[in-house]
Formats: structure tokens, C-alpha cells, sequence
């Protein structure tokens, strides 16, 4: 009797550990990881000016939100137009900014979880501009000096040549540098159509692993 109860009881203790191990609780699709990225950023107007300038009202009567799509991740944009979004899942992350009479969404590809990203978006109603982005990966701390010292790599002045491409995707060369532009670009002092061979530029961008420049912003150099 007592050799038939031992087994029995044993099954019960493992039947119990099972129940146990597969009842625990899993992360759902979406939510904050325990080590994510940091997105801060400013909200300006569509011409650049500072949000407490020109969203100040949206913000005090409507609290101006921004939440990255498919999480339950916001936070509200503060009176000086800026806000901080932490634990951001990676990938391709959608931010939808949200207040009376603004609905309007950016995206930033390819967020890896130990980014710390900076960025500035201008808002026009339903639309949504990132007018710049600078990231740097929690740990690229002890490179910071290096790469202060690598800015000026990242910076180009001279006469553009063989260019190619539709405005606001264009290719051209720069001092012997290939330059690359986008729709996040930005060009002052003129309109993207104007460049054209021969005029000079004032070029500010990302490196690339290929040794070409992403361009964050295009400046005519008159």
C-alpha cells in the first residue's frame, strides 16, 4: 500500500509545479520593456517658433499628448513645448501627437532599446514634421568625447557635383564626399530644388557606415 502512494503523490508535487510554471505571467506585446529606448524632444509651429509661443493654448485647454503608437506608452508636452518618453520598445516607432485641433503622427525607423534620442517635431494640424534627430546608444558614453571630436567629419563645405535624384531624395558629392538627402532634411536659405551642380552648400548630417553623409540639414552658402 505505502509503494503504490509514493509514485502518486510524486505526480501530484510535478502536476503542481507545472500548473505553477505555465499560470506565470508574460509581458504583452507592446508594453514597456524593463531596458528601452529615451525619446525627449521639443513641439514646435510649422515655422519653427517655440510650442509655448505658438501651442500654448492647445497645451493648457486640451493637454497636448504624445504616445508612441501600439503601447501604452504617453506622456504630455509641457508649456515650453517639450516632453520625455522612456522604456520605448525597439523598431520602427510611431509617435502620434494628439490635442485640439492637432492629430498627427512621425516615425522613427530602426530605434534600437539602449537609444537616447533627441528630436525636434514642428506640428500643423494633421501633420507632423522631424525637422531634426541626433541618437546616441547608452553605451557610447565613454566615446562621447571622441565623437565630439568627430563632429566636425560630419560637416561639409563646398561645391556640389554630380548630383542626381529627385528633390527630396538626392545624391551628390561634396569635397570628394558623397551627401545624401531625404524627406527629414532640412534646407534653409532656399528650397531643395535649388541645388544644383556647381553651387556651394553648407552641408550638416550622420556618417554612414559607407563613409557618406545622411543630411540633417542643407545650407546655401551664398
Amino acid at each position: 500500500m505505502t509503494r503504490r502512494l509514493i509514485p502518486r503523490a510524486l505526480l501530484l508535487v510535478a502536476l503542481t509545479a507545472a500548473c505553477s510554471s505555465d499560470s506565470s505571467p508574460t509581458s504583452p506585446t507592446g508594453s514597456r520593456t524593463s531596458r528601452g529606448a529615451v525619446i525627449s524632444g521639443r513641439v514646435t509651429d510649422a515655422s519653427g517658433r517655440a510650442a509655448a509661443t505658438d501651442l500654448s493654448t492647445t497645451m493648457a485647454t486640451s493637454r497636448l499628448t504624445v504616445t508612441v503608437v501600439g503601447t501604452d506608452i504617453s506622456t504630455v508636452v509641457d508649456g515650453d513645448g517639450e516632453f520625455t518618453l522612456t522604456r520605448v520598445p525597439p523598431g520602427d516607432v510611431q509617435l502620434r501627437f494628439a490635442g485640439s485641433g492637432v492629430s498627427a503622427t512621425v516615425l522613427l525607423a530602426g530605434v534600437s532599446a539602449t537609444d537616447r534620442i533627441t528630436v525636434t517635431i514642428s506640428l500643423n494640424g494633421n501633420n507632423a514634421r522631424l525637422e531634426s534627430e541626433r541618437r546616441q546608444r547608452d553605451d557610447d558614453d565613454e566615446d562621447d568625447d571622441e565623437e565630439d571630436e568627430d563632429d566636425d567629419d560630419n560637416e561639409l563645405e563646398g561645391s556640389v557635383s554630380n548630383l542626381s535624384g529627385t528633390c527630396p531624395a538626392l545624391t551628390f558629392t561634396v569635397r570628394a564626399t558623397t551627401v545624401r538627402t531625404n524627406g527629414v532634411t532640412r534646407f534653409t536659405d532656399g528650397p531643395c530644388s535649388r541645388i544644383a551642380n556647381g553651387v556651394r552648400l553648407e552641408v550638416e548630417g550622420r556618417r554612414q557606415p559607407d563613409g557618406s553623409i545622411l543630411a540633417t540639414e542643407v545650407e546655401f552658402d551664398d
